[in-house]
């Protein structure tokens, strides 16, 4: 995620806040402060309910911080590395650096983080119940917890792909199927369904009851349906490209220009080659990449006299790429930078060109034609 800030490690797992939990951090201690303490426990002084809603809410998200490590320990347990945990606005996630390996795997891994949220709720239940009484600050805090982590645990049970239950019944369709692609598609496509159900309810409770609580319902199940688009895109992604390397995909009988070149010739390679950007070399020297965006701007009449060398994107602006760089690492680098084409470079020299046209063709023949 980006927009992110360190706030610790935890285990050697990076641990990162989203700028969005921030939101989140006050909108609790704002309903906490001014609206449910006092409701729960009356007569006291306005800054004991502040300091009694922050420290809950620094507890709410230590709860979802446990529940994502959680996911970690078994994650790590299975030999799947973890990138780091962010928390965000809507709870948090555990990136993993790799999909589980078997069905097993990501049944343990996913059923970690319910469970944990599931015990967390018990042993707050306990607590009050042992220690505490209706009507102490203390006590409602800690059945706020309580009850927040109950309904945390049953909510990532939802079989909407991502979430935790999407992620079981992935398992276990995977496991009957024995094909992830396939379980993939199946849960994802469950997820939509849930998802398309929540925001009707939502729209209903909005135009039939005025109740704008249907807003959360639209928004949640528009987030929840991007998630699970966005996550089988990636799993196709990561799945075609799995152990290739630039030096398999790019583009290596190149037609190059010179910076010497004037925009006229230049406008005549782009209609004979057909190519949307050409890389420009002068001898054994590479200045860059000329594409089609860089002579929008310059007006038709002054083509003859325009060099490419004004124009060009020069080579430290340029995305290089080394030929044994991992093939999905490049194409997630190129995303990241809203990069379409990458210059392939060896020891100074150019080897090649890697554009994201190449992949996506590449990727269109590997779902037709199979892995083999």
């Amino acid at each position: 995620m980006n927009n992110s800030f360190r706030l610790m490690y935890l285990k050697g797992i990076p641990v990162e806040i989203h700028i969005s939990w921030l939101l989140i951090f006050f909108l609790f201690s704002i309903t906490l402060a001014l609206s449910y303490f006092p409701a729960v426990v009356e007569g006291l002084e306005s800054p004991v309910y502040w300091l009694a809603a922050v420290l809950t809410t620094l507890v709410v998200f230590a709860s979802v911080l446990t529940h994502e490590f959680g996911h970690s320990l078994v994650a790590i347990r299975e030999g799947i590395p973890i990138k780091k945990i962010v928390l965000f606005v809507f709870g948090g996630v555990a990136q993993m650096e790799s999909e589980p390996k078997s069905p097993a795997a990501e049944f343990k891994v996913t059923a970690a983080g319910p469970l944990t949220s599931m015990a967390i709720a018990i042993v707050a239940a306990a607590l009050y119940y042992l220690f505490f009484s209706s009507g102490q600050l203390i006590g409602e805090a800690v059945v706020f917890v309580a009850r927040l982590n109950l309904i945390m645990a049953v909510f990532n049970l939802i079989p909407a792909f991502p979430l935790d239950g999407g992620r079981l019944f992935r398992s276990i369709v995977w496991y009957f199927g024995k094909n992830i692609l396939l379980a993939t598609r199946i849960a994802v496509g469950l997820g939509s369904v849930i998802s398309f159900v929540a925001m009707a309810f939502g729209f209903m409770l909005i135009f039939f009851q005025g109740d704008l609580w249907g807003l959360w319902l639209i928004f949640i199940g528009w987030m929840i349906y991007q998630a699970g688009q966005s996550s089988y895109s990636q799993l196709i992604f990561k799945e075609t490209f799995a152990g290739m390397k630039v030096s398999q995909l790019m583009s290596t009988d190149l037609q190059t220009v010179s910076p010497d070149d004037s925009l006229e010739q230049l406008a005549e390679c782009f209609l004979t080659y057909k190519y949307g950007a050409f890389p420009v070399v002068y001898g054994s020297t590479t200045h860059g990449l000329v594409s089609l965006q860089n002579m929008k701007d310059v007006p038709r009449e002054k083509w003859s006299e325009k060099r490419v060398s004004r124009i060009l994107t020069p080579l430290k602006d340029t995305l290089i790429l080394h030929p044994n760089t991992d093939a999905a690492d490049a194409m997630m680098k190129m995303a990241s930078l809203n990069a379409g084409r990458a210059l392939v470079m060896d020891n100074g020299e150019l080897v090649g060109l890697l554009s994201r046209t190449d992949m996506m063709r590449f990727m269109q023949m590997h779902m037709v034609l199979g892995s083999d």
